[in-house]
This record gives C-alpha cells, sequence and structure tokens, in this order.
C-alpha cells in the first residue's frame, strides 16, 4: 500500500482546518491503494490554528503539526518538504489550500494520475473541464488569469494551463531529485517557481481539472509584496523565455547606437575623416558589436551545448556575421521607408515618425535573428 502526505500551510485558518483535516481522513477511504497522512505546518497562528491541530492529533495518529515564525506561503511548504522527505517513508506528497478552495473530494483524480506514471500533477482550473466558482471576485479572477498569462509567457512550460494553482500532487522519487535551495520564493509565486524546477529536470507534469472554489471561511492572504516578488521572481525564472531575450536584443540595439555615436564622433573630430566614410564605418562597427554582444549574450542558449560551451567554428561564425550584417541593414532600409511613409504622408512628427520605424524594424530584426541567424524555431 502506498503512503500519501498531504501537506497544509496555514495562517489564521482557525475557521477552516479542522473540518478540512476531517474531509480529507473521509476522502482516503474512497482510495484504498493509499494510506492517507497529513501535515499542517502553521506560521503560528495567532487564531489558534495550531491547538485545533493538536488537539486532533490526540485521535489521530496519522495527524502532523509543524509550527514556527511566519516567513511565508512558499516558505511553509519547504519546511513540509524537508520534515517529509526526512521520513523517506511516502511515495507522494499532496499540496493544498486550507481555504477549501481546493475540494478535498478531488485528491483521488490527482492520485490516479500518478498511479498513471505522472511526477507532477497540477489541479487545474483552466485545462479543459476545470471551473472556476461563479462567486469568486471579479478583480481576483483578473489577477489570476493575469499572473497565470504572465508565467506562461515567462516561464513558457508546453503543455500547462495553470501555472498558479495550489493543488498539486506529486511523485516522492521526483521531488527529491530537485534542489530545493534553488526555490527562493516565499509568497505564491512559489507554486510558479516549482513548477519550473519540475519542468527544467524533466519530469512528467500532467493536468487534471478540478473546480476551484472560493474561500469558505476567513480571509485572503495575498499581499502586494506577493505581488511585487511573483512579478520579480517569474521574470528572473528563465533567462531564456522570449520575453527576457527580447529585453536583452533591446539592450543591444541601444549599446549598438553608442557605439556608432562615438565611432563616428571619434573618426570626425579626431581623426577629422569625411562624413560618410566615417558614418558607413560606424555603422559596420555597432553592426559587428552588436553581432557578438548577441552571440555572447543575447542568443547565447542557442549557440552553446552545457557540456562544451560555444562549438561554432570560424566559417559558421563568419557566415552568421554575414546574415546580421544583411538582416540589420534590412531593418534600416524598413525604418527608413516606415519614417518616410509616417511623416511625408501621414503627416506625423519626425520624432513620432521616427519612433515608429525604429520599432518595426526592431521587431523585424528580432524575428530575423530569432528564427534565420540563430536558428530557435519555437519563438
Amino acid at each position: 500500500m502506498k503512503k500519501l502526505l498531504v501537506i497544509i500551510p496555514t495562517y489564521n485558518e482557525a475557521s477552516n482546518i479542522g473540518t478540512l483535516v476531517s474531509e480529507i481522513f473521509l476522502v482516503s477511504k474512497k482510495v484504498p491503494q493509499w494510506t492517507f497522512e497529513v501535515l499542517v505546518v502553521d506560521d503560528n497562528s495567532p487564531d489558534g490554528s495550531a491547538d485545533i491541530v493538536r488537539k486532533m492529533q490526540s485521535r489521530n495518529r496519522k495527524l502532523h503539526l509543524l509550527t514556527g515564525p511566519k516567513t511565508g506561503y512558499g516558505k511553509a511548504y519547504l519546511r513540509g518538504f524537508d520534515w517529509a522527505l526526512s521520513k523517506k517513508t511516502y511515495d507522494a506528497f499532496l499540496m493544498m489550500d486550507a481555504d477549501f478552495s481546493h475540494d478535498p473530494k478531488a485528491i483521488p483524480s490527482l492520485l490516479k494520475a500518478i498511479d498513471n506514471g505522472a511526477d507532477y500533477v497540477i489541479g487545474s482550473r483552466y485545462v479543459n473541464g476545470g471551473v472556476i466558482a461563479e462567486d469568486w471576485s471579479l478583480i481576483r479572477g483578473h489577477m489570476s488569469r493575469g499572473a497565470n498569462w504572465f508565467a506562461h509567457l515567462l516561464v513558457g512550460t508546453i503543455g500547462v494551463t495553470d501555472f498558479t494553482g495550489g493543488f498539486k500532487a506529486i511523485r516522492y522519487s521526483a521531488l527529491k531529485e530537485l534542489n530545493l535551495s534553488n526555490i527562493r520564493a516565499s509568497g505564491y509565486v512559489f507554486q510558479v517557481n516549482l513548477l519550473h524546477e519540475f519542468s527544467h529536470k524533466g519530469f512528467k507534469i500532467t493536468e487534471v481539472p478540478i473546480t476551484f472554489r472560493n474561500r469558505q471561511a476567513g480571509v485572503s492572504k495575498m499581499r502586494w509584496q506577493d505581488v511585487i516578488e511573483f512579478i520579480y521572481l517569474t521574470y528572473r525564472l528563465n533567462p531564456e523565455s522570449r520575453v527576457r531575450r527580447l529585453v536583452r536584443f533591446g539592450f543591444v540595439g541601444a549599446g549598438g547606437t553608442v557605439v556608432n555615436l562615438v565611432v563616428i564622433s571619434t573618426l570626425i573630430r579626431i581623426f577629422h575623416w569625411a562624413v560618410l566614410p566615417a558614418d558607413a564605418i560606424a555603422i559596420e562597427t555597432s553592426i559587428v558589436s552588436n553581432f557578438l554582444l548577441n552571440y555572447f549574450y543575447t542568443f547565447r542558449a542557442s549557440i552553446t551545448s552545457p557540456s562544451k560551451g560555444y562549438t561554432d567554428t570560424v566559417d559558421v561564425i563568419i557566415l552568421k556575421l554575414l546574415k546580421f550584417n544583411t538582416v540589420m541593414f534590412g531593418g534600416a532600409s524598413i525604418s527608413f521607408i516606415i519614417f518616410s511613409l509616417s511623416y511625408k504622408l501621414l503627416g506625423l512628427t519626425y520624432l513620432t515618425a521616427d519612433l515608429i520605424g525604429i520599432v518595426a524594424a526592431m521587431g523585424l530584426n528580432y524575428w530575423l535573428n530569432v528564427r534565420v541567424i540563430w536558428g530557435l524555431v519555437d519563438d
């Protein structure tokens, strides 16, 4: 018989925790091939949540309690994982909130996915068949969908619809392979961080539909600090996300402009070159500079091997440089055409027309860099 540990973080959940624990053990009777245990990780709740669990422990040896200072949702789970992994007796763990937004009756469907070979099972609100309660506030609903979209854009785990959900089942053998010290999140971005770690390791990730309900009692623990941490850490999780590559590409382009200005100013003012040849040299110097920065900085993942580093031969690098020159001159031509049309035909100011041309050229240059020069086909 397999053993499951249900891990529940709590802070001021006295109105929910007792009923939730009881319901979980009732559900366990419907899954006879699994033995259930429950670990409540309480952040020293002032409302007596831990005292309720202690009273229940006197009648149930399968109920466990960890207490500690309030360090956040994610840190509570990490404490629970450390405790559980040290026991070496469980086959799987299940994560769920204490506020009844996760229905204990859905636990068997998550465990079925584990039985079918999944390493990481997400109870998803957004996969086909998933449902969100109608009484969930409009603001929370938009925040959830926005956070989910943001995480999908930056983390990019293929095939996942619910990046932020907290109702999950995890195989013990998979969790012990993770370096949990890589997870820096303390708030709700912990869920995205954990998903990224499992995806990065190549574990089998599965989603099952659930009905997500509004909390039954108590108040939400979401803080503005959690929102800020979510944005910051989600952005930093995947250095090779399309958004971060685009940001790097923009920085490189700005740097190329500086190089161009420095070179042309030096040639004209110090060496007294004529304007046209000085401008030509400045343009080509900035193009070579941009190429090298993109090679070693922006698109490094597409041309490096984890074990061998940079593997391109000299002739390959030269060919890419020639392609890069062509792309950059093509982008400049597009920018000039759009500038001319916007300025002369549409009557826009020259600054507005120039900005439109620059943005259009940057978008085209980025797309051509991704597809033609660096060979990334996932964008």
